[in-house]
């Protein structure tokens, strides 16, 4: 039996014998062989890793994102999925855009929350590299490779709720940032109070603190002349910042406000009182993002883009007053 019928059973190419194929596979696995990888990946000139890129700043020490449980359970899932795969992933830094990937051998990438016409993007296409992101580029509307929730849906969601539990005025806690889904779920509540003639109260909140932004506009909120029956927290680091100001502008939660956080989080959970929130299933978008890159390389067929559909996890702080 030649090398080449070996290799072709082994790689599943050219035309060989079934009997002779199964011969070949019983005595692989008697013998416990594993391809070099190595050398297959020589001989294909991949690497056999993957980039993950994560929304962190510069200045990653002092950055939340990676504290957060959204992007730390994506990551462990992306992980997870790349290796059941024998592929290994890589976290990238955030100077990678300034830099370039100074020797860093990955075969495509994963951008999280890219911005419009993203930097981190456009690297990896410049290197003629395959990517995919998680949310879209809403600057760069042909991509199609991307893994995304249903923003307009799931602000709809959380908004209808906080009206079915009494609330006649909704404020607006948005991250100052242009990534997908903020624009987005921005742009379906001011069209869901406009329907309803009620007032738009949307706060821009820095990201970074975030605790503290939140807090600070939570309690302007709550003391002002007209507060607002609900909070809609997009972003998961202003949650136990809404907590507290509530708490410290003397407001009962739910009596007199009903919070409500677009992402679910240990914040949420654990909150005084847990804090309604929006489970946007990371661990099925990371699935369904490194899959899809996986796809990519080996031209097998794709479904793109993939939606991840949200589960609303209601909790005492939308109790019915």
């Amino acid at each position: 039996m030649s090398v080449t019928t070996v290799s072709h059973a082994l790689n599943d190419k050219g035309r060989v014998d079934p009997a002779t194929r199964e011969r070949i596979a019983e005595v692989v696995a008697r013998l416990g062989y594993r391809a070099n990888r190595h050398a297959r990946g020589l001989r294909s000139g991949r690497s056999g890793a993957v980039g993950l890129l994560l929304p962190v700043s510069v200045d990653a020490r002092n950055d939340e994102v990676l504290s957060l449980d959204f992007y730390l359970k994506l990551a462990s899932v992306a992980a997870a999925t790349a290796f059941d795969r024998e592929q290994a992933l890589l976290l990238l830094p955030p100077a990678t855009t300034k830099t370039g990937l100074r020797g860093l051998a990955v075969d495509g990438g994963i951008v999280v929350d890219p911005s419009p016409m993203d930097p981190r993007v456009t690297l990896l296409r410049d290197l003629d590299l395959p990517v995919v992101t998680v949310e879209r580029d809403l600057g760069r509307p042909g991509h199609r490779w991307y893994v995304a929730t249903e923003a307009e849906a799931n602000t709809r969601q959380v908004l209808d709720h906080l009206a079915e539990r009494g609330a006649r005025s909704v404020a607006m806690l948005a991250p100052r940032s242009d990534w997908g889904w903020v624009t987005q779920s921005v742009a379906a509540y001011r069209s869901w109070v406009a329907e309803r003639g009620l007032p738009e109260l949307v706060v821009p909140v820095a990201m970074r603190p975030g605790e503290q932004s939140a807090f600070d506009a939570t309690r302007r909120l709550l003391t002002g002349g007209s507060p607002p029956g609900a909070v809609f927290v997009l972003a998961a680091r202003f949650v136990r910042g809404a907590l507290r100001a509530a708490r410290v502008a003397g407001c009962r939660v739910p009596a007199d406000v009903l919070l409500a956080a677009g992402v679910d989080c240990a914040d949420a959970r654990d909150g005084d009182p847990p804090m309604t929130a929006l489970d946007l299933h990371p661990e099925l978008q990371a699935r369904a993002a490194v899959e899809m890159l996986l796809g990519l390389l080996d031209g097998t067929p794709v479904t793109a883009p993939a939606y991840v559909t949200a589960t609303l996890r209601v909790r005492a702080s939308t109790a019915a007053r």
